[in-house]
């Protein structure tokens, strides 16, 4: 039985003010997979990433045409919650962003929000979601001091941890390695290709994206250009313009 898509982006087209950003981009997700974007700087692989739990939402002048299907719910309709949407899809970002907080409360941020009250929900959910970040042993008797006293590798799991104490069905992550060193990018690499999430990750690093991607998908000039299983884009791209990339003539 084949899995509905995680993500289906119909027609979509974004601009900032005058600036069109993206044009009719059209691409299905799957689910429980790790999707990897690719492709040079400012060719819209980061615009289109933070459409999908409307981020954009923020920036005066945007707009977008088409829509974009995540639960069978058009995240642009007159229906959609913004708020239930970021609660479904989560976000880790480039830079490590820790709150100024302790590690427990950087995680228990989100479901408080929500109404999480009673402390044994919350240790519950914190021991939860950094188990699932791979970072429990390393804090779990630190748990009162401050997030900025880790490693910068370690803040980027407790992000990821954060992100996860909500229960999202996707994670949306911006080059999430590209501040790390590589023992701590090995690291958060494992965690990717040990979840069980669905995960759209942009990245810069192809060796990344062949590393840890089941599919991947090659931006240019706010264009798709092309989406393939990430084995078959790396070794067989259909588009010359891919090739290009991939074999470093351009990009």
């Amino acid at each position: 039985m084949v899995k509905p898509p995680a993500i289906s982006a119909r027609s979509v087209s974004f601009y900032y003010g005058e600036f069109q950003a993206l044009r009719d981009i059209n691409l299905e997700i799957a689910k429980d997979e790790i999707t990897a974007l690719i492709g040079p700087s400012g060719c819209g692989k980061s615009t289109f990433l933070k459409l999908l739990n409307r981020m954009n939402d923020f920036v005066p002048g945007a707009r977008l045409s088409g829509e974009i299907i995540i639960g069978g719910v058009n995240v642009y309709g007159p229906q959609a919650d913004p708020v239930e949407i970021r609660r479904k899809v989560g976000m880790v970002f480039q830079k490590p962003n820790p709150f100024p907080k302790s590690i427990y409360d950087n995680i228990c941020y989100g479901p408080r929000l929500v109404g999480v009250k009673k402390k044994s929900a919350l240790d519950e959910v914190v021991e939860k979601a950094l188990k699932a970040a791979a970072l429990w042993d390393d804090v779990k008797d630190k748990l009162n001091k401050s997030a900025f006293e880790l490693s910068g590798g370690q803040q980027q799991r407790v992000c990821i941890a954060r992100a996860l104490a909500l229960e999202p069905d996707i994670l949306l992550m911006d080059e999430p390695t590209s501040a790390l060193d590589p023992i701590a990018t090995a690291k958060v690499e494992e965690w990717i290709k040990q979840s069980k999430l669905s995960i759209v990750i942009v990245t810069h690093n192809m060796q990344q994206a062949a590393r840890i991607s089941h599919g991947t998908a090659f931006f240019y000039m706010g264009e798709l250009i092309e989406f393939a299983p990430t084995l078959t884009l790396f070794t067989s791209p259909k588009e010359s313009r891919t090739e290009n990339y991939i074999t470093g003539r351009f990009g």
